[in-house]
């Protein structure tokens, strides 16, 4: 941003009203004006600027501490005339105003603006004033960062393609099941799950959460989750889910389950082209869904498309 800022104030004035999702404009640097009243006399010309405060909290992990954002708040100089508090991480929850509510309250109290933001939404406000070479090529290098320690939201454009032949009457249920014994069963966090069978994926689902079922139907716990639902909604779904296969539950004796909860389900023709199945029982396909909002687009993207388009 310091960068930003030495480059172009303008373009730092924009970088703020981007990220702000408040009516709130930011002036960056002074204002000219010519034969304006003021309390006493009326100069011919009048340089002011406004003075704002602005700072970040910085979080690799959702965990905020309510303590430190009110210090945060009370660090304040009062005297500035726009005051804006960042909590910048990866955050899991869509709904950061309900997640913060209290604390954005007691900010305004204070005429400050307290606003969540996550490292993807900084980097989606960086991309539209970042229109130089010497700008794109920093923002580039701050991406890359940013991915290579895991700061950026990946799941939410990943594919998981399983093999579910043998599994299709659970997938028409809206389940997928398999042990959490590590190794071929382990799953990456995703946001979309694909059905693979007959040399094809031909639905696209969301992934709701993954609940791990302990053996003898024992504890249960979320592995994550995606959307914003009760813990206790999503086990009982799971638990619901697992007691209609009575197999499942002879499985579950001997191992822990894990129980793929999937939603709003869409038809597509996803199309491995080459010869033979599948090499490995899942096969991930990363940033697929960049352009995509919900399963319903990702499906349409691949309609009658190949895998090997997107390898």
């Amino acid at each position: 941003m310091k960068m930003l800022y030495e480059d172009s104030p303008r373009k730092f004035e924009e970088l703020l009203a981007t990220l702000l999702k408040t009516d709130t404009n930011i002036i960056v640097g002074p204002t000219f004006t010519q034969q304006t009243k003021t309390v006493k006399s009326i100069p011919d010309l009048a340089i002011t600027q406004k003075s704002f405060s602005v700072f970040f909290e910085t979080k690799t992990t959702d965990w905020f501490y309510e303590d430190q954002i009110y210090r945060h708040i009370a660090g304040f100089n009062q005297t500035a005339d726009d005051k804006i508090l960042f909590l910048l991480s990866n955050f899991e929850n869509d709904n950061l105003e309900e997640q913060f509510g209290k604390e954005i309250q007691k900010a305004k109290k204070h005429k400050i603006i307290l606003q969540p933001l996550t490292f993807e939404d900084f980097v989606g406000s960086l991309e539209q004033v970042c229109n130089s070479e010497y700008l794109r090529n920093l923002l580039d290098e701050f991406k890359l960062y940013l991915d290579r320690n895991g700061r950026l939201p990946k799941w939410k454009y990943l594919l998981d393609v399983v093999s579910c032949s043998g599994t299709l009457a659970e997938i028409e249920q809206g389940v997928y099941m398999c042990p959490d014994t590590g190794g071929a069963y382990s799953h990456r966090r995703a946001k979309y799950f694909g059905p693979y069978s007959s040399k094809k994926v031909a639905d696209i689902f969301e992934i709701n959460a993954i609940v791990v079922i302990e053996k003898n139907l024992g504890e249960a716990k979320i592995k994550w989750k995606n959307k914003n639902i009760k813990d206790e909604t999503l086990i009982e779904q799971a638990r619901q889910k697992l007691q209609n296969w009575q197999w499942r539950i002879d499985e579950n004796k001997s191992v822990p389950l894990q129980v793929f909860l999937l939603d709003n389900r869409q038809k597509t023709n996803f199309v491995k082209e080459t010869s033979g199945g599948m090499l490995q029982s899942k096969k991930y396909f990363w940033d697929i869904a960049t352009d995509c909002k919900n399963s319903q687009e990702l499906a349409e993207k691949l309609r009658d498309k190949n895998w090997g388009d997107y390898e």
